[in-house]
């Protein structure tokens, strides 16, 4: 197995300078680290973290715990935080838990050990008592925490903004009467029931100011792409005369394309459909989708940050949110 000592002498280097290098420090020039990094690569040289955890007490690992990875919103974001981690030195763990609160409750009591530095966590089962009774004082950042007082770190979208700026755009392009897919209340230990109720209120809201509908305009479905197929029927049937249809997720929007489209219903033609989240797919969808695009690496790179931050200080300072930004992606379907 190739040494540290191997990768110096291959890259003409001190070890203790291919090691700053390789814990991804900042202060050498881009040729010496890039020859250190192929030195590296040519001999197969693999980091101990073993040995690195007993000589340090730190592992450069980081863990990043998401309810599923087949939604390209997780998956999207699990790779903005990979990369991001690498910046700073740290590799990532990811873990899915399959949105079970046995499956979540698990994978903290196991990935929060000495052997991994920090946590990003995106939960939908878990409340912050119950998290913290799990992984105490580790250091932890939290995806779209909305409690009141939080008690980690965490990172927030706008979504009172950007719920606001999806209607004020469908209205400028002369739509009149809007409906929201997946604008359910969700029962309590449903999947994401409090994130999820919190933004389908904002959005319904968002959607009376603009006078573009009413509290009653919702359809009710489960927010995935076969949800929003199944919405895209009750949308026809009811011919309520909706011209407009925001959906809570870009999931929901890819079925409800299809669905209307199953239908004969042309999109935009004879009715428009508007999505939320910006994951990688909506580009190619067809119409391309026009949503609101989260700002997915910087959501990355905040997150990141704080948790750095976290690993590295000394003492406890409050609890901080930190709000990413988001842009409005005008596609062909609305």
């Amino acid at each position: 197995m190739a040494t540290l000592r191997d990768v110096a002498k291959e890259a003409g280097v001190s070890v203790a300078t291919a090691s700053v290098v390789l814990r991804g420090e900042p202060g050498f020039k881009p040729a010496t680290r890039e020859r250190i990094l192929e030195a590296a690569r040519k001999v197969h040289y693999t980091a101990n973290i073993s040995a690195r955890f007993l000589k340090q007490g730190t592992s450069g690992v980081i863990a990043f715990v998401v309810p599923e990875l087949s939604n390209p919103y997780f998956s999207d974001l699990a790779w903005a935080i990979s990369r991001e981690g690498a910046k700073r030195g740290y590799q990532t763990v990811v873990m899915q838990t399959n949105a079970s609160p046995e499956a979540e409750r698990d994978s903290l009591r196991r990935i929060s050990t000495p052997m991994c530095d920090g946590l990003i966590i995106n939960l939908h089962n878990i409340s912050e008592s119950d998290l913290q009774s799990l992984i105490g004082g580790h250091p932890a950042v939290l995806f779209e925490d909305y409690a009141e007082h939080p008690q980690y770190d965490n990172v927030a979208l706008p979504l009172e903004a950007s719920f606001r700026t999806a209607f004020a755009y469908l209205k400028s392009q002369g739509y009149e009467h809007a409906a929201i897919a997946g604008g359910r209340r969700f029962a309590a230990g449903e999947f994401g029931q409090e994130g999820r109720n919190a933004g389908s209120h904002l959005a319904v809201r968002a959607m009376i100011d603009s006078g573009l509908g009413s509290a009653s305009d919702t359809i009710p479905c489960d927010w995935t792409v076969e949800g929003g197929a199944k919405a895209a029927a009750t949308l026809v049937q009811a011919d309520l005369g909706y011209d407009a249809v925001f959906c809570m997720n870009d999931l929901i929007a890819f079925g409800m394309i299809r669905g209307l489209s199953d239908m004969g219903i042309r999109v935009p033609d004879d009715k428009a459909v508007f999505g939320f989240d910006g994951v990688s797919p909506a580009s190619y969808c067809m119409p391309r989708l026009s949503t609101i695009a989260v700002d997915f690496e910087g959501m990355a790179r905040t997150a990141v940050s704080m948790l750095v931050e976290r690993i590295k200080a000394d003492g406890d300072a409050p609890a901080r949110r930190e709000l990413v930004g988001f842009s409005l992606v005008r596609g062909a379907s609305a």
